[in-house]
């Protein structure tokens, strides 16, 4: 089963596929060891979007309609 995961930063949304995560999830640690190690990170989730804000304004506009 495929998951996605989006993630808005500044700059814009970015669009991610998660591999693994449901036997890394059994375990906290595992999931912590994961995301501290940028190699294993990489295996785990890959980046699929990125989709840039075209302005300030959009921005603005992007975070309060993701606030309604």
């Amino acid at each position: 089963m495929a998951l996605y995961l989006l993630y808005e930063t500044a700059s814009g949304y970015s669009l991610f596929l998660a591999h693994g995560l449901d036997q890394i999830g059994q375990n906290t640690e595992a999931v912590r060891s994961s995301i501290s190690d940028m190699n294993r990170f990489g295996k785990v989730v890959q980046l699929t979007a990125f989709h840039p804000f075209e302005s300030a304004l959009d921005a603005l506009n992007q975070c309060n309609s993701v606030s309604e």
